[in-house]
C-alpha cells in the first residue's frame, strides 16, 4: 500500500535485468565520461596536427603501406569488434512490462540509487517546510486514490515488488513525479488543477507507470550508447577537420543531430507509454478513464502561450498526448469492463480533438 513519505530513509526494490551488475554505475560513468570526451578532443587535435606536418610525410607514408599490406588483418578485426557490439546489444535486449516493446537495457533501478537520492534530496530541501503531513486532507486524498491504484494492480509483479511512498507538498506547481524506488511526489497545485479523482488516478498512474516500466533505468542505458557515439565522433572530428572552430562547430551539429533525431523521439517514446499504461492502470482501478484526455486539453489551454514545439521537448505536445489517449479509449474501457467495473454512465461529454 501507499504510505505518506516524511523521512529520507529509503528502501529500494530489487527489479534485476540480467547484466546490469557488468555496466559501469552510472554515477562514476558522470565522472568519466567527460574526462574521456576531453580526452578524444585532446588526441583527435594531436592526431590532426601530425597529419598535416610536412615533416611526418614520410611516416604517414609508412603507415599507409603497413595498412594497405595488414588489410585483411584490419578488415577481420572491425568486423570482429563490430560483431562483438551488435552481439553485446543483442544479449541486452528485453520486452517492457505490460506493453512488451523490445529495448536496450543495461542497468536496472538499483544502480540509479546515488543519482536518485541526490535529485530527492534536492526536492526535500526545496520544499522542506511544505511537506504536508499524513492527516491533511490533500495527503488523505492522494493516498486514497493511490491505495485503489495500487490494490486494483497488485497482480503485477512489478506492482506488488515495490514499495511505494507517497508525499504531498504545498506548492502552485501543477506536477508530480516518480522515482525509480517508488516514491512519489504530489504537488498539491496538481491537485487543485485536476477536475476529479479520475483525472489525478491517471497522472499518479502515469508517474507510476514511468516505475514500473524502470523508464530511468532505460534511459541511462540509451544514453550511454550515445555517449561512447558522441565520444568516438569527438575523435574523428577532430583528428580529420582542419581547423579548431570547424571541429568545434561540426561537433556542434552532431549533437544537435543526435538530440533533435534521436534523443528526444526516445524520450516521448517513453512518456507516451507512460500515459497509455497509466491509462491501463486506471481503468483496472475502476476509475473512469474518459477523462484521461479532458486533463491533458486543460493543460494545453494553460501551457499553450509558453508550450514548446513538440521535436524540441521530451514530452509529446499536449494535443497529441490527448489525441493518443482517445484512440486508446475503446482498449482502456474493454480493460475497465473485464474488471467487473460499475457501469459508467451513458451520457459523458467527450471534447473533440478535431474542433482544437
Amino acid at each position: 500500500m501507499f504510505r505518506s513519505f516524511i523521512s529520507t530513509k529509503i528502501k529500494f526494490a530489487a527489479i534485476h535485468t540480467s547484466s546490469g551488475q557488468k555496466a559501469i554505475p552510472p554515477i562514476i560513468w558522470l565522472i568519466i565520461k567527460p574526462v574521456s570526451k576531453l580526452s578524444s578532443i585532446i588526441i583527435g587535435r594531436g592526431l590532426r596536427k601530425w597529419l598535416r606536418s610536412p615533416a611526418n610525410l614520410h611516416r604517414k607514408q609508412a603507415v599507409i603501406e603497413h595498412f594497405k599490406t595488414k588489410k585483411k588483418h584490419y578488415f577481420f578485426g572491425i568486423t570482429g569488434f563490430g560483431a562483438g557490439c551488435y552481439g553485446y546489444y543483442t544479449s541486452h535486449l528485453e520486452l517492457t512490462p505490460i506493453t512488451h516493446r523490445k529495448r536496450f537495457i543495461i542497468f536496472n533501478s538499483a544502480h540509479l540509487k546515488e543519482i536518485e537520492e541526490f535529485e530527492k534530496k534536492n526536492i526535500l530541501e526545496s520544499f522542506k517546510d511544505k511537506v504536508l503531513p499524513v492527516d491533511h486532507k490533500y495527503t488523505i486524498n492522494a493516498l486514497r486514490i493511490a491505495n485503489k491504484l495500487f490494490s486494483a494492480n497488485m497482480h503485477l509483479p512489478e506492482v506488488k515488488d515495490i514499495k511505494w511512498k507517497l508525499t504531498v507538498i504545498q506548492s502552485d506547481i501543477v506536477n508530480a513525479c516518480a522515482f525509480p524506488n517508488g516514491d512519489v511526489f504530489v504537488f498539491t497545485g496538481l491537485m487543485d488543477f485536476v477536475k476529479n479523482d479520475d483525472e489525478l488516478a491517471f497522472i499518479i498512474a502515469h508517474e507510476m507507470s514511468h516505475t514500473i516500466l524502470q523508464h530511468g533505468a532505460e534511459q541511462m542505458s540509451h544514453s550511454r550508447i550515445f555517449d561512447i557515439i558522441s565520444i568516438a565522433l569527438s575523435l574523428i572530428i577532430w583528428s580529420m577537420v582542419p581547423y579548431d572552430t570547424g571541429s568545434i562547430f561540426t561537433e556542434k551539429i552532431a549533437e544537435n543531430m543526435q538530440e533533435y533525431f534521436f534523443s528526444l523521439p526516445y524520450e516521448r517514446v517513453l512518456e507516451k507509454e507512460a500515459d497509455i499504461v497509466g491509462m491501463i492502470l486506471s481503468a483496472k482501478a475502476c476509475f473512469d478513464v474518459r477523462n484521461n484526455s479532458q486533463f491533458w486539453h486543460r493543460m494545453n489551454d494553460l501551457s499553450k502561450e509558453n508550450e514548446i514545439p513538440e521535436f524540441l521537448s521530451t514530452h509529446p505536445s499536449n494535443i497529441n498526448r490527448a489525441k493518443d489517449l482517445e484512440d486508446f479509449l475503446p482498449q482502456a474501457l474493454k480493460i475497465r469492463d473485464e474488471c467487473n467495473c460499475y457501469k459508467l454512465p451513458e451520457k459523458k461529454f467527450i471534447k473533440v480533438l478535431n474542433d482544437q
